[in-house]
């Protein structure tokens, strides 16, 4: 199964389940097709396994999605959820099951986006922000042209599998790196939970975070994480970007 690990952090630690070691001048053996472990400050790579081979990004998409969604709204504006945001998620995909004609804020869409990793939410979203999926989409592409990044491209808003969708873990590294610039994105990445209050069409909910590595008591738990998003889609395999600050 293919991997993609983009790993970034301001010192050098040991990560759960990925056995680096520097103490040695061995090689750490990673089990990803792809992976990037880069410093946060200077972007000094300090190990890289096919860091430029383009790779499906599933779910780590939703950064992007989110990024732009906080560049571009404030948190308190209310958005309804449409028709279309629900019904064309593939089964199998994850969901919050938001309903049609649930009104919720914006903090309250990038939460369960972030944490919960929900597709409908990633939806709701990028209509609300570019007017359409395809013009949201079209944002994305701009931005990581923007970042100088030739090796990335989106064909939808969540990570959906598409042969036209693709990352690399250089990629995701720096795409990362500008996202936690926004404090809000750093807060809501960084939650192990959320919880929704109850809507006009729905009770109050709460969701935990897809980052095994954020959940405290979790056998994955890893205390300096600062924050992570995952993905997986059986094409692309287990995805994660994380990082400690």
């Amino acid at each position: 199964m293919k991997k993609l690990t983009t790993l970034l952090f301001a010192i050098i630690l040991i990560l759960v389940h990925i056995p680096f070691s520097f103490a040695t001048s061995e090689k750490p053996n990673i089990v990803s097709q792809a992976a990037l472990l880069m410093d946060y400050e200077t972007e000094k790579i300090l190990f890289a396994k096919n860091e430029n081979e383009k790779m499906y990004p599933a779910s780590t998409t939703k950064i992007v999605t989110a990024i732009l969604t906080l560049e571009n709204c404030k948190l308190d504006e209310v958005v309804t959820v449409g028709y279309d945001d629900v019904s064309s998620i593939p089964d199998g995909y994850s969901s919050a099951f938001l309903q049609v004609g649930e009104q919720l804020t914006i903090e309250q869409l990038l939460q369960v986006l972030l944490v919960h990793s929900a597709n409908d939410a990633a939806n709701t979203l990028a209509k609300y922000v570019g007017g359409s999926i395809e013009s949201f989409v079209s944002m994305m592409n701009t931005k990581v042209h923007e970042l100088g990044l030739s090796h990335t491209h989106f064909t939808n808003t969540y990570g959906m599998h598409d042969n036209n969708h693709y990352t690399t873990a250089h990629d995701l590294a720096i795409i990362m790196k500008y996202c936690m610039k926004n404090d809000d994105f750093r807060k809501m990445a960084g939650s192990a939970s959320c919880a929704i209050p109850a809507t006009n069409k729905y009770d109050t909910r709460k969701y935990s975070s897809t980052n095994e590595l954020l959940i405290p008591n979790h056998s994955n738990y890893y205390p300096y994480v600062t924050a992570g998003k995952t993905g997986f889609t059986t094409q692309a395999g287990d995805c994660l970007v994380s990082l400690r600050l």
